[in-house]
């Protein structure tokens, strides 16, 4: 009887979905794709002028700039962390890839507000980026002769 419990502790182990690393990995990336860039070009702008950035050049950037490279950013990062935490996991799974990115863009969803088509499709692109990098953490290595 003790061999069984074994095996249901083991099955048990093996079967937990690494949420907590999921959810931690899809905010912090989320939090970087956004600091890296108005932050970048803000230290651009304040090299610039050799002063205090403009706030009014940081929104206007933030605003014209950050809905197109926003999504792309997010999206290679969330490909490089769905990759790290799929080969890491126990069970992997290609949908853990898609939870990353699901959940990496639910910050910028909420600042967003109803998108449109555009946007959609900027949201949409994390979510497959994420199922990309799971793809590629599962794949079996090639190993040369």
């Amino acid at each position: 009887m003790r061999w069984m419990d074994r095996r249901e502790t083991m099955l048990e182990r093996s079967s937990r979905v690494p949420l907590v690393s999921i959810i931690v990995a899809a905010f912090v990336i989320s939090f970087i794709a956004t600091f890296l860039i108005v932050g970048v070009y803000a230290f651009v702008l304040a090299f610039q002028v050799r002063s205090a950035p403009d706030p009014l050049k940081i929104n206007a950037f933030a605003n014209q700039v950050a809905p197109l490279l926003s999504p792309i950013l997010l999206t290679v990062l969330v490909i490089l962390a769905a990759r790290f935490i799929v080969s890491r996991s126990q069970t992997p799974r290609v949908w853990y890839g898609a939870l990353v990115g699901i959940i990496a863009t639910l910050p910028t969803l909420a600042f967003t507000g109803i998108p449109n088509a555009v946007q959609t499709a900027g949201l949409l692109l994390p979510m497959m980026g994420g199922m990309l990098g799971a793809y590629l953490a599962m794949r079996p290595q090639r190993v040369s002769p």
